[in-house]
């Protein structure tokens, strides 16, 4: 009525009956203890209470109407924002790759990628400190949901040039007397390593130890070490120097993904995990040792 000066006209806009429309506004000068129209010539005329209270309402239907945008950004994905925590050699390769991906997609969502231990990707999970967490299986822990989104396996890394860059595959008996780069002892994959080499009765001759993938396969550049990794490393860094080769008998890597159980995801962290899925099956198109997995519905 404050803009057709007319409570027909005001009726017709809304759908409504004339009648209505008089008693809503009789209800609503009852309810803020102010005149808001006077008549003049079947004309209502707003006073000056009625303009303030108008201007007031314009911008709080502004606000409500940024709010509803902002939550259409939130529903679809748009907008957001997202905490993931990652082991170092998943961190450097498929989450960045991820990350890339779904910004490329919405470029308002800020991704803040925390590279730890799986330790403290497990404790940031169960804390709520992050959305996601992504490291190799097993994960046990009653805490966090937890789903298998791919899988890789240990492989050889040499020098270009040296014999084994001929081999189909490489055994613990064939790797027996060579300098060996192990990983840390405390990760799933090191202690797999280590029992194919107890069951061969092959001693590991493992010179240098590091907590990083990414390191050995620098180490293994160099020409003096093999390296015992995962393969994701050689998808960041390309180093012709460097050849990898299968491992037998395969050590499986199994990527995990955790959520935890009591904080379902966000829309940004649903899109964010199908980017992760589907930069494993890219990576397992180009490689034979990455396997993706299609998600069962």
């Amino acid at each position: 009525m404050f803009e057709t000066g007319n409570v027909t006209i005001a009726a017709d806009r809304l759908g409504v009956t004339q009648p209505a429309v008089s008693k809503s506004l009789i209800e609503l000068e009852q309810d803020v203890g102010l005149v808001l129209f006077g008549r003049e010539r079947r004309r209502l005329i707003p006073t000056e209470d009625a303009v303030r209270l108008y201007e007031e309402t314009s911008r709080l239907f502004t606000h409500v109407e940024v709010f509803e945008d902002r939550i259409d950004d939130f529903r679809t994905g748009c907008d957001g924002q997202l905490a993931i925590a990652a082991i170092p050699t998943l961190a450097s390769s498929i989450v960045v790759q991820a990350a890339a991906a779904l910004q490329n997609k919405a470029p308002l969502v800020k991704v803040r990628i925390v590279t730890v231990s799986r330790a403290e990707v497990i404790k940031a999970a169960t804390h709520h400190q992050v959305d996601l967490g992504l490291l190799h299986a097993p994960v046990a822990d009653r805490d966090l949901d937890v789903e298998i989104i791919g899988e890789s396996e240990i492989v050889a890394a040499a020098h270009r040039g040296h014999v084994f860059e001929t081999y189909d595959h490489v055994t613990p008996r064939d790797l027996e007397g060579h300098p060996l780069i192990g990983t840390y002892i405390g990760s799933p994959a090191s202690y797999l390593v280590r029992e194919c080499f107890e069951a061969a009765g092959v001693k590991m001759q493992v010179a240098l130890e590091v907590n990083s993938s990414s390191v050995a396969f620098a180490a293994a550049a160099c020409g003096r070490y093999i390296a015992l990794i995962d393969p994701w490393p050689s998808r960041v860094v390309r180093d012709d120097r460097c050849v990898l080769v299968k491992f037998r008998p395969v050590v499986p890597q199994r990527i995990a993904l955790v959520t935890s159980t009591f904080r379902p995801p966000s829309r940004v962290a649903q899109l964010f995990a199908e980017e992760l899925r589907h930069e494993i099956i890219k990576a397992a198109a180009s490689t034979p040792f990455v396997r993706g997995m299609i998600k069962s519905s």
